[in-house]
């Protein structure tokens, strides 16, 4: 007699897939394309990410390979359902047509989904309810995602446990990957939810307001700024910062307005404005970046410790250190590192 092999649920396939890509596949013993679409999957991500984030990336790139990883994952769940190597079928009392994985499904992709599914109308609506609202409310109020996450989780537990199913062996192997597939469910969505704070607190978003830094920076540009506390300006850095009090007054600007200019003088270096040229330490700086020279006189003047001399590129249309004065290290944000917006202007101002 040929030995039995276990019967697999093709919803369960289903459900493993849209945790990690591949896993369907896996848990189907097709072990090769699982773990091809793992690799084409997650590569096609960090390529994303990186294409995003770093200096030398292209935003256009990361918006293809993403909308590419978003196609992989899609095809690798209908793959999973559709040709997974042995036979799968999916499990649950067929009679009263109810499938044991297919409620948990629903439930990943809206809570309260599989409740509806197995009539039960009272409990999906609770579900939808409670899982939408909290979801809506993590984005203004992030301490609330580990709660909305874990809703959704126990929506699918419960589409589970609430399903009809028939007697055998086969079923109750199944229940021993429903934490599988809940626990992975909430740590995926966690991981999801949390990566918008992880990457803001490490790169922030700013569009360029005026022509300070014409040509170097348009107005309306996008910029990302790495936040590092560690952080120390060299000359020549394009830096982002809080505007000082003496700016704000000043230049009438809003409290907490953010400025963009550019790292001249540094901690104890003698700055000078003359001859339409910068000098530091009685030598004149080389500036490749602007292409109008100053029209006024500043200096000589030593910059304070744990401050900085700032200046415009477009150095007669700016208000810089020039005109307010020195920058306090505090009042740094970090180095504005790449222009990621509009396409044609995508670049590194990274020297």
């Amino acid at each position: 007699m040929r030995a039995q092999h276990p019967v697999r649920d093709c919803w369960l396939a289903v459900n493993l897939s849209g945790l990690m890509p591949g896993l369907g596949q896996c848990y189907g013993q097709q072990w090769i394309k699982g773990l091809l679409i793992m690799a084409v999957f997650f590569g096609l991500v960090i390529q994303a990410l990186w294409s995003l984030l770093a200096a030398e990336g292209n935003t256009v790139h990361a918006f293809w390979k993403a909308g590419i990883a978003a196609i992989v994952y899609f095809l690798n769940i209908w793959d999973a359902f559709a040709t997974s190597g042995q036979p799968l079928h999916p499990l649950g009392d067929k009679r009263r047509g109810r499938d044991l994985w297919y409620g948990v499904f629903l439930s990943q992709i809206l809570p309260g989904l599989g409740q509806l599914y197995l009539n039960k109308a009272l409990a999906g609506a609770v579900f939808l309810v409670v899982g939408v609202g909290l979801s809506m409310l993590a984005n203004y109020q992030p301490v609330v995602l580990p709660m909305a996450c874990t809703v959704w989780s126990i929506a699918g537990y419960h589409a589970y446990r609430s399903t009809p199913i028939n007697p055998g062996r086969e079923q109750s192997r199944s229940g021993q990957m429903l934490m599988v597939v809940v626990i992975g469910g909430l740590l995926l969505r966690l991981t999801i939810g949390s990566l918008p704070m992880w990457i803001d607190r490490s790169v922030m978003q700013c569009i360029v307001p005026s022509e300070s830094m014409v040509p170097t920076l348009q107005v309306n540009d996008r910029i990302f700024v790495s936040r590092d506390r560690n952080y120390l300006p060299k000359t020549g850095d394009i830096v982002v910062f809080e505007a000082t009090d003496q700016a704000i007054e000043i230049v009438e600007a809003e409290p907490q307005s953010l400025f963009v200019k550019r790292i001249v003088g540094l901690p104890g270096q003698e700055v000078e404005v003359k001859d339409q040229q910068v000098w530091i330490n009685k030598r004149p700086l080389t500036e490749s970046y602007i292409t109008v020279q100053a029209d006024y006189a500043w200096g000589p003047a030593v910059v304070p410790s744990e401050s900085y001399f700032v200046l415009g590129d477009n150095r007669n249309a700016s208000a810089d250190s020039h005109v307010w004065g020195f920058l306090p290290r505090a009042n740094l944000v970090g180095e504005a590192y790449k222009i990621y917006w509009p396409a044609q202007r995508i670049q590194s101002l990274q020297r």
